[in-house]
């Protein structure tokens, strides 16, 4: 087959996410192209091998029914304690009296706020933004700061915590994408490699605080932030709340649960934490312990009588994501049946180093991502074709190890980029929704701080590239944000301070 067309299922599913920016339409485009190759315009086989070959056994085996079964859970989880009430009575601990509370104190209560909301980027968004805003009214912060550092916040927390909606998604592509690769690190535990090899979501969040800390406003955020601090705002009309207590239980549920299933259903051996997340029980038991944490977050939740809409409400939430996982599922099977990855290697042919390739996968993702708003659809094309391509070019005594956790870790940061800045993404349009700007304003004046981290991101691969641990060169990234922001125009007057 000629090699231009094995490699047109990617194109389509590219070009396709960019002009519709419809995911789960570019990701089944894409899988219909690939299998009409395989099968030579034979429309009659092609789809019967498009059912029978890749979306039915996308739905089965552990690690595919296990994250379809988390997710749903872990939807329903996330709406129960949203509807609770009681992140109100958190926030207001956080802050304290507002009465007697500055305005950078009310902006690092925001900031913990979206850290606590780590189980959803969407729902987190939504939550914080509803919560934040009667806090935030009276205290000279405008709306389009808000919505960044909501924004921000959401998805970058998301995606680098181990017990969130974002989970099992990452998991089972990485054990796709790795699958038939004797490298000594399970899916779980390449994931855990791959979060220090993820600069932009950390420096996103080192910059979010390094915003609040300095007051410093760059860009058309100067502008709304200067004019919300020469008005005399109305003070929102305070929420009412519920006991704290009904949330912070759940989530404590949660952060326990689930590790502690995964550890107590690990397979025989030594009895070990990288055991336990090298088992093949690893699926079911997050599936566990998530149904633990549901049933805690039930008994806790005030009104019981819509206890078990609001439950469905939260999962069905999540089946257009689930959707776009699916398709992406079957879309890797296609992509490893055409041996694309082995194609792209060879057309390479060496001009691209295998460790610059996160630095290019970073900036590929970072494109899709701003041009679709889709950080799953971002995930779902590139993490088929980027895992099996890094395997590739590595060879048989690559340093796997090292390089892809890389390549994991840039496809997720350049996946949450397009969340953070573009204005397609549904993270986007909800936090304007919830913070009563308008989507243009939020975009242009989040701009700005995206690629900033992005900026960073990019000299953190360069530096990894070089032979520098992720860590270390996440931290230079870091540190040059810093310097950047003291270089950069003096400190920004803080009333209230």
């Amino acid at each position: 087959m000629n090699e231009i067309l094995v490699i047109l299922p990617a194109v389509v599913a590219l070009v396709m996410i960019v002009v519709t920016r419809q995911a789960a339409l570019s990701l089944l485009s894409a899988l219909i192209v690939g299998v009409m190759l395989q099968h030579k315009g034979d429309v009659m086989g092609g789809g019967k091998a498009l059912v029978v070959d890749y979306l039915f056994p996308a739905l089965s085996g552990s690690w595919h029914i296990g994250p379809i079964l988390f997710t749903l859970i872990l939807g329903a989880f996330a709406q129960v304690l949203e509807r609770s009430g009681g992140f109100v009575s958190v926030m207001q601990w956080l802050i304290g009296e507002r009465e007697g509370g500055a305005r950078r104190k009310t902006l690092l209560g925001v900031y913990g706020m979206g850290l606590i909301c780590f189980f959803d980027g969407l729902a987190n968004a939504i939550l914080v933004g509803s919560v934040a805003r009667p806090f935030t009214e009276g205290m000279r912060v405008s709306r389009q700061l808000l919505a960044y550092l909501i924004d921000s916040t959401s998805s970058a927390v998301a995606c680098i915590a181990f017990i969130s909606t974002w989970i099992a998604t990452q998991l089972s592509l990485i054990n796709d994408g790795v699958a038939g690769v004797s490298m000594g690190l399970s899916s779980a535990e390449l994931y855990f490699r791959s979060i220090p090899a993820n600069p932009y979501c950390w420096l996103v969040l080192v910059l979010l605080f390094v915003v609040i800390w300095r007051s410093w406003w760059i860009g058309p955020m100067r502008r709304y932030q200067g004019v919300a601090e020469g008005e005399e705002f109305e003070r929102g009309e305070e929420l009412e709340g519920a006991a704290a207590w009904r949330v912070v239980v759940p989530l404590l549920s949660i952060l326990v649960t689930i590790p502690g299933v995964i550890y107590m259903w690990q397979d025989g051996g030594e009895r070990s934490w990288q055991n336990a997340f090298s088992s093949t029980h690893v699926p079911e038991a997050m599936v566990a312990g998530a149904l633990v944490s549901l049933v805690v977050a039930c008994v806790c939740f005030p009104k019981k009588g819509i206890l078990g809409r609001v439950m469905l409400e939260g999962a069905a939430s999540l089946l257009p994501a689930l959707v776009i996982l699916i398709f992406a599922w079957s879309l890797g099977a296609v992509f490893k049946d055409l041996e694309v990855a082995v194609i792209l290697s060879g057309m390479l042919g060496g001009s691209v180093p295998v460790v610059w390739l996160p630095l290019v996968v970073f900036l590929v993702g970072s494109l899709t991502s701003f041009l679709t708003g889709s950080s799953w659809g971002t995930m779902g094309i590139l993490m088929p074709i980027v895992l099996p391509l890094g395997v590739e070019m590595l060879g048989a005594d690559g340093d796997f190890i090292r390089v892809v956790p890389m390549l994991i870790g840039a496809v997720f940061g350049g996946a949450v980029f397009g969340d953070n800045c573009s204005p397609f993404s549904d993270t986007t349009i909800v936090t304007s929704l919830a913070t009563g700007c308008s989507p243009s304003s939020h975009v242009s004046s989040q701009l700005p701080y995206a690629l900033l981290a992005a900026g960073g991101a990019t000299v953190s691969y360069g530096v990894m590239a070089l032979g520098a641990a992720a860590w270390v060169a996440t931290l230079i990234g870091a540190v040059l944000l810093v310097v950047v922001s003291m270089v950069w125009g003096s400190r920004g007057q803080e009333s209230g301070v």
